[in-house]
């Protein structure tokens, strides 16, 4: 295939998945730009995607194999960016803190947020959700989990927005070089003073040879928490309210059955996965993959959304259907880099759901949907408001 798609132009329609069906009926993999303008081959289809996830051919080290693909320039984010053997060594020292106290007792603190941002709301009115509740809540759940003080949480905020949402390569590194400093100032207070938090399980955590992790790497942790666990939630709860909000039927079986939240999350996830791609491979030598040739150092990346629609996870790909939910997606990736914190990001779903259904009987769409606004990004498949009608009464 020789045209280059804009992935960044295409996901600013509402049409982006059904694109990308009929782009992988005759291509399993293509050439998309990303934002800064490089190409990538990216995967389409289910299975060349189970396939090449696992292929060691491929490499996350991109700071070594190919620098300009990095997500940071200059600045590696453990695990995303990592190979085995060090990636695993990191991720069993890791899983072992997400597993702690601390994080099996985020729960009542999720819904503690949740209530108090659904309170600020009122009883009744027309907000964007987006900037009301799906960025905050899931950016409160971090600061909580990596123990932010709260005094300091305003420039937390304003480096992840920044960081979410820079103008310009050059903006974004410098709210990730103000937020690392941020974190290595963080680390050292907590290394002085420990806290019940995950940073500090990490702190005193140690690897099979007695090593610890160091400040640095400790506030590249950070950074993956921020990049992979805020956006990616933020836009996971707007995209599967928006989904409920346009399938009314949909609605009203989940009100009536409310054992139906989490699989109304996991096809939420499925329908329109807010973690629109995998992160840059790069290739370490020249392999046929799907037809094609992809040369030692070209960038790969996986369209994970396109995958989800593939036949082979559900026949009816663009049926949204709760009732007939499957856990078999690719939402949250495959093989050795699938995601550490897909049960955290099913929990805060899981607890939104329940808290705004409870809270308001009445919630439509504030625009008609075909107004809706998508992002134009390369990464993320979001929305850029979500405007709605609430009210604690049914209206």
């Amino acid at each position: 295939m020789s045209e280059v798609i804009d992935l960044a132009e295409l996901a600013a329609t509402p049409g982006l998945e059904r694109e990308l069906e009929r782009l992988a009926a005759d291509h399993e993999i293509i050439r998309t730009r990303q934002l800064n303008q490089q190409e990538t081959w990216t995967v389409l289809g289910a299975a060349l995607t189970r396939e090449l996830l696992s292929d060691p051919r491929l490499s996350n080290d991109v700071h070594v194999h190919a620098p300009h693909g990095a997500l940071v320039p200059g600045l590696q984010v453990m695990l995303l960016e990592q190979d085995d053997p060090a990636h695993a060594r990191y991720r069993r020292l890791v899983s072992a803190a997400f597993a702690s106290k601390a994080v099996r007792q985020l729960e009542p603190r999720i819904v503690e947020i949740t209530r108090q941002l659904l309170e600020k709301l009122g009883d009744s009115g027309t907000a964007d959700f987006i900037d009301a509740f799906t960025y905050p809540m899931p950016l409160e759940v971090i600061c909580d989990l990596l123990g932010v003080p709260g005094e300091d949480r305003d420039p937390f905020r304003k480096w992840a927005m920044d960081i979410s949402a820079a103008p310009s390569l050059e903006a974004m590194q410098a709210s990730a070089g103000e937020l690392f400093g941020y974190c290595i100032g963080l680390i050292r207070a907590k290394r002085e003073r420990p806290t019940e938090d995950l940073l500090s399980e990490l702190i005193a955590a140690r690897f099979e040879d007695g090593g610890a992790l160091t400040d640095e790497e400790l506030s590249s942790f950070a950074a993956v928490l921020l990049i992979a666990g805020h956006d990616t939630v933020t836009n996971l709860l707007a995209n599967a309210l928006h989904e409920l909000l346009t399938h009314p039927e949909q609605l009203a079986a989940l009100r009536a059955d409310r054992s139906l939240v989490g699989p109304a999350v996991e096809e939420a996830l499925r329908f329109r996965g807010s973690a629109m791609t995998t992160v840059n491979r790069v290739a370490l030598e020249d392999f046929e993959a799907g037809g094609v040739t992809i040369r030692k150092g070209e960038l790969v990346r996986f369209l994970l959304n396109a995958a989800n629609r593939d036949a082979e996870v559900r026949a009816d790909g663009h049926t949204f259907d709760i009732g007939r939910a499957t856990a078999q997606h690719m939402a949250f990736g495959m093989g050795p880099h699938f995601c550490l914190g897909q049960r955290l990001a099913r929990q805060e779903a899981t607890i939104a759901l329940n808290e705004i259904l409870d809270r308001f009987p009445t919630l439509e769409l504030g625009v008609p949907a075909g107004e809706m606004q998508w992002l134009a990004s390369d990464a993320i498949r979001g929305l850029a408001e979500l405007p709605l009608r609430y009210a604690r009464e049914t209206v």
